[in-house]
């Protein structure tokens, strides 16, 4: 129906440029007036049976579909801004977890690598204070086998010495034990 509307208000638009083109004015010529009279009365008839408000009714609700569409896609455009907005909020709070979480690693590392070294700084200090207790009983060891070496050395040669002055052994005896005392 709106075709036909818009094909009748070209027709009477163009109706003028048309008489341009012959002679005279568009009215003198009869079979143009009895078109245009012809039409009038099509218009009244049309306007009578209520084909205006039919065709204004189809308009009217044609704007409204148009205007809920407008309405609907700009309530949807609304949805995708805010569904964006979140989705970069969204983003950002991930960034700033991931940094989190890589600056906490980092602390971290840095943690161990000190928990390491002081344990490791521990356990030298351990195994050479273990080593220089094993060389200070080693050394002790040493000396006390030199010492008995000595002593035995000594014993020997009183022995030999006592035993070719001639005097008896019970002195050699006592002074063995002496040694041994003062050794132990």
């Amino acid at each position: 129906m709106p075709r036909i509307s818009l094909l009748i208000a070209a027709a009477l638009a163009l109706a003028p440029t048309a008489a341009a083109a012959t002679d005279g004015p568009w009215w003198s010529d009869p079979a143009k007036g009895f078109a245009l009279l012809s039409l009038i009365i099509f218009f009244a008839i049309v306007w009578r049976a209520g084909g205006f408000k039919t065709i204004t009714g189809m308009l009217d609700k044609r704007s409204e579909d148009i205007q809920s569409r407008i309405t609907e896609a700009k309530a949807l455009r609304d949805q995708a801004t805010a569904m964006v907005a979140d989705a970069k909020r969204k983003q950002k709070e991930a960034t700033e977890e991931a940094s989190a979480i890589v600056a906490q690693a980092k602390k971290d590392a840095e943690a161990m690598v000190a928990q390491a070294k002081q344990d490791l700084s521990a356990r030298i200090e351990r195994r050479e204070a273990l080593a220089e207790a094993r060389i200070a009983r080693a050394e002790e060891e040493a000396a006390a086998e030199v010492r008995k070496a000595a002593a035995d050395a000594a014993t020997e040669a009183t022995r030999r010495l006592l035993a070719s002055s001639g005097t008896g052994d019970d002195v050699f005896e006592r002074a063995a034990a002496e040694i041994e005392g003062a050794l132990n």
